[in-house]
């Protein structure tokens, strides 16, 4: 049995109860109120967080962070008490999907800066989901302990991989879309997952695959099969 290991994820919760184009308006129009929303939902998560703390009621030796593995020596962290984890022996994952569209000083200011006391109390993190960070990673940046960064369908893997600079593990979700072609197409697949690995290679950068988002492979599980056996040959190559 295992407790819970929770994320930072603002923007998910207010967005379901503000909505997404009363947040992305607000962001300019009314600065000041999303301010006083993300800075009240920060002290609720991080009083609960105190509570699970001082409760012992945390989980803890996890095996998979967003969808990706996390397995480390690195955690838990000296001290630690299986009766009683702390959030520094634990991975946490962070996101802002809402942000997908504005400014890297704009995703700073909202998100990214109340988000540096939540990880801050963690012993290792991941950052970001279908969010294009690729141009971002500066104010990616300021989030400590951070381990993981996402790399979407949505970026550029060029740019993405220069930035990260092989300071993180580039998270790479390569396109589900090629499962959903009427003809599979290995090359394409092939092709695609090829571009990320040169460009991890040049920069130097830690590569995951990850391949999410799944919705539809048009009755063609086989597809699922393919696609691991190409991304396994380039990887190997």
């Amino acid at each position: 049995m295992q407790g819970p290991q929770p994320w930072w994820m603002a923007w998910e919760y207010i967005s379901q109860v503000h909505g997404v184009e009363n947040v992305l308006y607000d962001t300019a129009d009314r600065p000041e109120f999303l301010h006083m929303i993300v800075g009240r939902y920060s002290d609720l998560v991080h009083d609960i967080l105190d509570q699970l703390e001082e409760k012992g009621l945390l989980g803890y030796d996890r095996t998979e962070v967003h969808c990706s593995a996390a397995y480390t020596n690195e955690l838990p962290a000296p001290g630690f008490d299986p009766a009683k984890p702390r959030a520094k022996d634990n991975w946490t994952a962070g996101l802002a999907q809402v942000f997908s569209c504005v400014s890297g000083r704009m995703h700073r200011e909202f998100d990214l800066e109340y988000a540096v006391r939540w990880f801050s109390r963690f012993g290792l993190g991941y950052y970001g989901c279908c969010d294009p960070l690729d141009r971002k990673m500066d104010d990616v940046r300021i989030l400590p302990n951070v381990r993981k960064v996402s790399m979407s369908s949505w970026v550029n893997v060029d740019l993405g991989a220069e930035a990260v600079s092989g300071d993180y593990v580039f998270s790479n979700k390569p396109s589900p879309a090629y499962l959903a072609s009427p003809v599979w197409q290995p090359e394409v697949a092939e092709a695609d997952l090829k571009k990320t690995l040169a460009a991890c290679k040049r920069y130097n950068c830690p590569l995951e695959f990850i391949l999410k988002d799944v919705s539809t492979v048009l009755y063609k599980p086989e597809n699922l099969f393919e696609w691991e056996r190409t991304a396994m040959r380039v990887v190997n190559s």
